[in-house]
C-alpha cells in the first residue's frame, strides 16, 4: 500500500528535478580604465653664477645657473591622494560593453572585444550608432588613447581616459 504513494512522491521529485532552472551566468568583470597620472611631483636644482678672471690678455667667464620647478598637479594629486596609479591601462582592461553618446547626443553601445595582441587591433561591434560612429570596425591603443577605425584602418575618433571607466574625445563620450 505504501509503494504507490513512495513512487508517487519520488516520481514527482524526479520531474520538479529536471524543471530546475539553471543558475543565471554571473556577468564577466570588466576592470577599470583609469585616467592616466599626471607627471609625478618634480623639483629640480641647479646654481648659477658668472665669475670673470682676467689673466694677462685672457677673459675666463664660467657661468652656472639655478633654477626650481615643481610640477603643482602632480604634487596636489598626491597629497590629495587623486594621483592615477603608475601602472597603466592595458588593452584587456577596455574590452567589454561600453555605452556611447555621439556628438549629437545620441546614444548607443559599443562592444570592444579582446585584442589578440598588445599591438594588433580589436574589432568592436556598434549597436545603434550613426554619424561619426557609423562604419567604425576596429579599436586600438596608441599609448594612452583609445582609437576607433574603419574597416581600411583610417582612424575616426581618438578618445582619453579623463575619470573612472570615462573616456572622452571629439564630442564623444564611452562610459560603463
Amino acid at each position: 500500500m505504501h509503494f504507490p504513494i513512495l513512487s508517487f512522491v519520488l516520481m514527482i521529485s524526479v520531474l520538479s528535478a529536471c524543471d530546475t532552472p539553471a543558475p543565471a551566468a554571473a556577468p564577466v568583470p570588466q576592470n577599470a580604465v583609469l585616467p592616466v597620472a599626471a607627471a609625478p611631483a618634480q623639483i629640480s636644482d641647479s646654481i648659477s653664477a658668472t665669475t670673470t678672471t682676467v689673466q694677462g690678455n685672457t677673459t675666463r667667464t664660467v657661468t652656472e645657473s639655478s633654477s626650481v620647478s615643481v610640477n603643482t598637479g602632480g604634487l596636489l594629486g598626491a597629497i590629495v591622494g587623486g594621483a592615477a596609479p603608475a601602472v597603466p591601462n592595458s588593452a584587456g582592461d577596455y574590452a567589454g560593453q561600453w555605452r556611447v553618446t555621439s556628438p549629437d547626443n545620441r546614444e548607443c553601445r559599443a562592444n570592444l572585444s579582446s585584442p589578440r595582441t598588445s599591438d594588433s587591433p580589436a574589432t568592436v561591434q556598434m549597436q545603434g550608432c550613426f554619424g561619426d560612429l557609423f562604419g567604425i570596425t576596429r579599436w586600438s591603443l596608441r599609448g594612452s588613447e583609445l582609437v576607433l577605425t574603419d574597416a581600411f584602418g583610417k582612424k575616426q575618433i581618438s578618445l582619453r581616459a579623463t575619470a573612472v571607466n570615462r573616456l572622452d574625445g571629439a564630442g564623444v563620450t564611452m562610459w560603463r
